[in-house]
C-alpha cells in the first residue's frame, strides 16, 4: 500500500513538471549609470578630477618685452565620457603666491589658460568651463599664460594648483 502510493505521488509529480500549458514570465531591468572620467595623457589613474601644479619660472627680458610668460602645452587632458562632457577648471589658492619681501600677492587674474588654442580666460577660485564636447575619448591641450609686467614686477615664489573635473 505505502509502494503503491509512492507511485501514484511520484506520477502526479512527474506528469506536473512535463505538463505543457505552464508558462512563467520574468521582468528584468536595470540602468546604465553615466561613465566619465578625466587623466592626464600618459597616466593610469582615471578619476572625475585632476590636480596639477604649475609653478612659476623667473620672468626674462623676452617675457618682460611681450608683457607675459606662456606655456604651450602645459598639461595635456583625456576626457572619456558615454554622455556629452563638459571640463571645468579652477585654481585652489586665493592668489598665485607672494613676493620675497611678503609685500605683493599675485593675483589669479595674472594666471590664464586656454584649452584647444581656443581663447584665453582668467582662472577664478570658482568652476569656470574649459572645453566640452560629445561622447568618446577627447584629447584636450591646455595652454598657460601669466602676465608680467617689468615695472610692477617683485621676485617671488609664484604658482597654483589647477583643478580639472568632468561632468555633465
Amino acid at each position: 500500500m505505502i509502494v503503491s502510493l509512492l507511485i501514484l505521488l511520484l506520477a502526479a509529480i512527474s506528469s506536473s513538471a512535463f505538463a505543457t500549458g505552464t508558462t512563467a514570465t520574468v521582468k528584468v531591468s536595470f540602468t546604465v549609470l553615466p561613465f566619465q572620467s578625466l587623466f592626464i595623457a600618459g597616466d593610469d589613474s582615471d578619476d572625475a578630477t585632476v590636480c596639477s601644479r604649475f609653478d612659476l619660472r623667473q620672468s626674462s627680458e623676452a617675457d618682460f618685452a611681450v608683457g607675459y610668460i606662456e606655456e604651450r602645452s602645459a598639461m595635456t587632458l583625456k576626457a572619456a565620457s558615454d554622455i556629452p562632457w563638459t571640463v571645468k577648471v579652477r585654481a585652489l589658492e586665493s592668489d598665485s603666491g607672494t613676493s620675497d619681501d611678503g609685500t605683493y600677492a599675485k593675483p589669479l587674474t595674472d594666471f590664464s589658460l586656454c584649452g584647444n588654442g581656443g581663447p584665453y580666460s582668467s582662472i577664478t577660485g570658482s568652476d569656470q568651463t574649459l572645453a566640452s564636447s560629445d561622447t568618446g575619448e577627447h584629447t584636450l591641450v591646455v595652454d598657460y599664460k601669466v602676465d608680467t609686467e617689468k615695472g610692477t614686477h617683485r621676485d617671488g615664489d609664484y604658482g597654483l594648483t589647477v583643478v580639472y573635473t568632468t561632468g555633465i
